[in-house]
């Protein structure tokens, strides 16, 4: 479990600067037809997430080490707003909720009656590959984008990112082209292991009240505050 509460911390915390691919690529396919075939499936994807307010999907979530054999699938349903606002709420196999309410990353699990909280770094130039979901990123700014599946007909786009990250080396998203969602997000770090994220039932601009991204643990719950990975106060 605390590899969990490490690995969510990290990934949202530290965060990953999401934003995608650039205009200008780097890597320029010989042909001229598929590189136009990419610019405008990544401007449509860039279009779609500037412009939408809020979003909800059911997810499916994977990990796969490559030194391990550890294999877990989660699943449950997840919420975003624009300015990095976001909430997992797992419901497979165990029921726990991860959540940026804007000042806090925010990580409950429901069996260990334990909230962990890390304060969102406002100075930090790096951003989550899951908060640009949440408005927060550039697809055409900070990433290098190329086909991970050069077959015609594909939608699948790999996003290298032009300042190295700690947390991953690369990201896959499988692109809606008619819509512009993405419908699977996967995050692969130095090592190759990676971490799968498949969104279906998307709903776009769903009404969200005010407080929807607070969080009230029950009662009896230990909160610990954490600053990376030094535990700085528990009540």
């Amino acid at each position: 479990m605390k590899r969990w509460i490490k690995f969510h911390l990290e990934l949202c915390g530290k965060a990953v600067s999401l934003a995608a691919a650039l205009l200008l690529l780097q890597n320029i396919s010989p042909s001229a037809f598929a590189d136009s075939a990419l610019d405008e499936l990544v401007a449509k994807m860039q279009q779609k997430y500037e412009n939408l307010d809020s979003l909800k999907a059911d997810f499916t979530q994977s990990y796969e080490s490559k030194r391990f054999s550890d294999h877990l699938v989660e699943k449950g349903v997840v919420y975003f707003h624009k300015g990095g606002l976001m909430k997992w709420l797992y419901n497979e196999p165990e029921k726990k909720v991860f959540l940026s309410d804007g000042v806090f990353y925010s990580y409950y699990v429901e069996d260990d009656k334990q909230l962990v909280k890390v304060p969102v770094q406002e100075n930090d130039d790096q951003r989550s590959p899951a908060l640009f979901l949440a408005g927060r990123g550039n697809f055409q700014r900070d990433f290098r984008a190329e086909w991970s599946d050069p077959r015609p007909g594909s939608h699948l786009v790999k996003l290298v990112p032009l300042k190295p990250q700690p947390d991953f080396a690369y990201l896959i998203v499988d692109v809606d082209p008619v819509r512009g969602l993405i419908q699977r997000l996967v995050v692969v770090d130095e090592y190759d292991n990676r971490t799968d994220y498949t969104f279906l039932d998307i709903q776009e601009n769903p009404p969200l009240p005010s407080n929807f991204f607070a969080f009230q643990p029950p009662p009896g719950t230990d909160i610990i505050y954490q600053r990376g990975d030094a535990t700085e106060g528990v009540e």
